[in-house]
């Protein structure tokens, strides 16, 4: 981090993404000079404006000439011309996760890793963090709702992050605590097979530091089979140090017994429903009990948070439907997300999903036909492109016709206008609309937002 301390000016390269936005406010907020490039101008890099982060949406030659810096997005071709321009005048070249491990490196660093769910565990444990009067650092890939931010800057020892596996980003950390929430793959455009995804996560856990913590969850397979000197071991279903019995829901908040080395530490609860909630809850209390923090304030902590936007968020309503929004764009996460809204309305549910990314939907195609099945109906709208170019064949069209063959209707609209229109259009008291996806669908479930 020598040569991050000794930098006066940084350039971001795509500062308007949910991660690297978080990395600069963190470095602002260290003295640093921060300015930045995306290609869209929005509501995060609008933020970094008013916190005096100069944005621009075109290339600045004269930005990246005064940066000591310059840090670029791995959405980035290696071919772009501000990167090329930047490597050409000799500059520091690092990529998000290589200076997000520069500037973990200093600290006592909890690293959040999973298929599903980082930003919740993450925000969970950071809150807690904040609660127990420990000022973290924060960093995360959503809204922390108790903050209102991605992120939190502190002036204490714990630098607490969310650990993307994507390209092995997360490999870049070396953590006092590593969390392994669970194993699914995933990014399989960049892995290829599911063996290099848990080698993947194998090489994440011996990157824990001598005489650091593996938090593992013991009802994941692979992740069980996570190998380190020090581990501590959470579940519902098996056998761990510790565990969630007597679960309960009731009037959308979810409960349950504590037991630690099979002691019983009395009832928890969540202002939140799904049972893969309570595991982020468990993977909570296992970090707070690595990290010495009393159990009445990580029941507070517990009970206190408030979630995360895009995260099983209730939106609002619409002549008596209700509107939830999920960032769900796994298959997994989708049945995870599907299954808690279940059990709690006994409304139709109609479920309107944007697939996110042409690989990911051609990867995990025959997963994405079945994970709807619980649905009474499925909307599709056209795949998000994210960072790639479209393949033949690999539509929504095309996965729609694979959902058919699960559930008994399934719509495709062209745009968010048309399924807007149409949600307005049949909208009445005994529907629940359900608006998933990780691309930019948020804009339709926002319409919505009183």
């Amino acid at each position: 981090m020598d040569f991050i301390d000794s930098a006066k000016e940084l350039h971001i390269l795509g500062i308007g993404g949910i991660s690297l936005s978080a990395l600069a406010v963190i470095l602002k907020e260290k003295g640093k000079v921060v300015t930045g490039y995306d290609r869209l101008l929005s509501p995060i890099t609008q933020s970094l404006q008013e916190k005096g982060i100069l944005v621009v949406n075109q290339f600045d030659e004269n930005l990246i000439d005064r940066a000591d810096i310059v840090v670029y997005t791995s959405a980035l071709p290696k071919d772009d011309p501000q990167l090329e321009y930047a490597i050409k005048k000799g500059k520091i070249i690092l990529s998000r996760s290589e200076l997000l491990g520069e500037l973990a490196r200093k600290y006592y660093t909890i690293s959040i890793a999973g298929s599903h769910g980082k930003t919740t565990a993450t925000s969970m444990i950071g809150y807690m963090f904040d609660l127990a009067g420990k000022d973290p650092c924060i960093h995360v890939g959503g809204i922390m709702k108790n903050f209102g931010s991605n992120v939190r800057y502190g002036k204490g020892k714990h630098f607490i992050t969310e650990a993307c596996e994507y390209k092995d980003s997360f490999l870049s950390l070396e953590s006092d605590v590593s969390v392994v929430l669970n194993e699914d793959p995933d990014h399989l455009d960049y892995f290829k097979t599911k063996e290099n995804y848990y080698k993947s996560f194998e090489k994440f856990a011996k990157n824990t530091k001598k005489g650091g913590v593996l938090v593992v969850n013991y009802d994941d397979p692979f992740s069980r089979s996570l190998k380190s000197s020090n581990i501590l071991s959470y579940a519902i279903k098996s056998k761990a140090d510790v565990q969630a019995k007597n679960i309960c829901r009731k009037n959308g908040m979810l409960s349950f017994d504590l037991f630690y080395l099979d002691l019983n530490f009395g009832n928890f609860k969540l202002k939140m429903i799904g049972l893969h909630n309570v595991y982020n809850a468990l993977a909570t209390i296992s970090v707070g009990i690595a990290c010495g923090i009393s159990l009445d304030t990580i029941k507070k902590a517990l009970l206190q948070f408030e979630g995360v936007e895009r995260r099983l968020e209730y939106v609002g309503e619409i002549k008596g439907s209700e509107i939830l929004h999920d960032y769900a764009h796994h298959p997994d996460e989708i049945i995870a997300t599907i299954e808690a809204v279940k059990q709690n309305t006994k409304n139709k549910l109609i479920c309107v999903f944007q697939p996110h990314t042409f690989s990911r939907t051609r990867d995990l195609y025959y997963e994405f036909c079945r994970c709807f099945a619980c649905c009474d109906e499925v909307w599709l709208l056209p795949i998000y492109s994210a960072r790639e170019k479209p393949i033949p064949k690999i539509t929504s069209k095309f996965l729609a016709k694979g959902i058919s063959k699960h559930n008994k209707l399934v719509r495709y609209f062209s745009n968010f206008d048309k399924c807007f229109s149409f949600i307005n259009k049949i909208a009445q008291k005994n529907i629940t609309f359900l608006i998933m996806g990780a691309g930019d669908i948020y804009l339709l479930a926002y319409k919505f937002k009183k």
